[in-house]
């Protein structure tokens, strides 16, 4: 039991300085109305700076809820409105970095689920200026490089293939082959006119790849590298037309995305911004390291993780400890597939990609001390 409540206790304590992590180390770019999950049921408030759109399931009544939430720009305070079962819901907010405090509740129902709702809001990151501060942001853009389409912060998942940069633009798509419910994350490269597709995703360990032509009408399988996904396609390609988020080769998105990095690089994280302290000291063979907590599900272990890493990413080191044995797995990159070359009680290796996709998902590396 005593096991149980600290799974939950550190669960908690890493939703909550993760969503801290989004806030100050992944600012995205301006999105625009479009980009929102959904349309909005209730204006922003024009009080605040910007606003999203939150789509939110009370899971024990099965209640879908649109909200709409409006923020100051350091996200210290949240307007949270939407509709219920007939009655508008409001919430009033301020946050520190670690807690929220429900400060007004209009009906005195939505102060349980507010905090998810805002940890959902921060974690999809997409958020709108409301009025003068979108008329601000607007002139900013004037004297920027125009960039079309989306920056790669903005799609609904991390690609698990590269682009292919013979074509105009990509986008990623998360698809469900629903009768054996398998579920894809495809990378779909495709023609300006999107007359033509280069689908790449991985099943069941196969790489699997699709050329696909299109009229406007109807989507022609050129080639199938297994055979496999002829069928799926143009379902996939549809999701790919109808959800619209596409980063563009040959224009300012791609420069953006290089220009953040830089900024990422110039503004190296430090220790107390890590989501737990360190268990074991970084590598000093490497450039920089990371804390990773995660837990191996079936058996409810929670870890804290050690990650040291070089500059791009290609080899890492990862140190912890599991029911007191200390573990250490050596592994390199290849950017689509992580190979274990080293693993010290032959314990690790199975979830060592899982920790090292979220190192590199939450994205704060502070520099190693020689």
């Amino acid at each position: 039991m005593k096991k149980k409540v600290l799974a939950l206790v550190l669960a908690a304590a890493m939703a909550s300085s993760m969503a801290t992590s989004v806030s100050v180390f992944a600012e995205a770019a301006t999105a625009t109305v479009a980009d929102l999950p959904a349309e909005a049921q209730f204006e922003p408030n024009a009080d605040y700076d910007e606003y999203t759109v939150v789509e939110y399931t009370i899971e024990d009544i099965q209640a879908d809820l649109v909200c709409t939430v409006s923020t100051n720009k350091d996200h210290t305070e949240f307007y949270l409105e939407c509709n219920f079962y007939g009655d508008d819901q409001m919430t009033k907010t301020t946050y520190d970095g670690k807690e929220y405090t429900v400060e007004e509740d209009k009906t005195g129902f939505m102060k349980g689920d507010t905090p998810a709702i805002l940890d959902k809001a921060l974690e999809q990151n997409i958020w709108v200026p409301i009025g003068d501060a979108a008329a601000s942001d607007d002139a900013k853009a004037d004297d920027k490089k125009e960039i079309k389409g989306v920056t790669e912060d903005q799609l609904p998942a991390e690609p698990m293939f590269e682009a292919n940069k013979d074509y105009d633009k990509w986008t990623v798509v998360e698809y469900t082959i629903e009768d054996i419910q398998a579920d894809l994350v495809c990378t779909v490269s495709a023609k300006e006119d999107n007359s033509e597709f280069y689908l790449e995703c991985n099943f069941y360990g196969d790489d699997q790849m699709t050329k696909t032509t299109y009229d406007g009408k109807e989507y022609t399988v050129e080639e199938d590298k297994t055979g496999f996904m002829k069928g799926d396609t143009p379902a996939i390609l549809d999701k790919a037309i109808e959800q619209d988020l596409w980063v563009y080769f040959d224009n300012g998105a791609d420069d953006a995305d290089a220009a953040d990095a830089e900024a990422t690089d110039g503004a190296a994280a430090t220790a107390a911004d890590l989501p737990a302290e360190a268990q074991f000291e970084p590598n000093k063979d490497y450039d920089e390291y990371t804390v990773v907590e995660y837990t191996i599900e079936d058996i409810q272990a929670d870890l804290v993780c050690t990650v040291s890493t070089n500059k791009d990413h290609t080899e890492f080191y990862l140190e912890c400890n599991f029911y007191g044995d200390d573990q250490m797995t050596k592994t390199t990159y290849d950017g689509k597939e992580y190979t274990v070359e080293e693993d010290k009680t032959g314990f690790m290796k199975g979830d060592t990609p899982a920790i090292l996709d979220k190192a590199i998902e939450q994205n704060i590396w502070v520099t190693i001390e020689k």
